[in-house]
């Protein structure tokens, strides 16, 4: 996958309550980002560094098969 699309998505996530679900391949369980502060492009083609309040995750774009928003809490 392209890291244009995650790039918008994990932005607009930054403050709220979004949730996201990636998939990446060969892996059958998603991985759940929410509480996006950050968000990051790096200097290689793919990579991302994605900043929550609990962690700093770095994703190769490249190897994420699909995602999707899971839900909005309301607050």
């Amino acid at each position: 996958m392209e890291r244009g699309p995650i790039l918008s998505v994990l932005t607009e996530m930054i403050g709220t309550s979004a949730e996201l679900d990636l998939v990446l391949n060969g892996d059958h369980e998603p991985i759940e980002l929410r509480n996006v502060t950050d968000v990051e492009a790096l200097h290689s083609s793919h990579g991302i560094r994605i900043k929550t309040k609990a962690n700093t995750i770095w994703v190769d774009a490249s190897h994420v098969s699909a995602m999707w928003q899971a839900r909005v809490d309301m607050e």
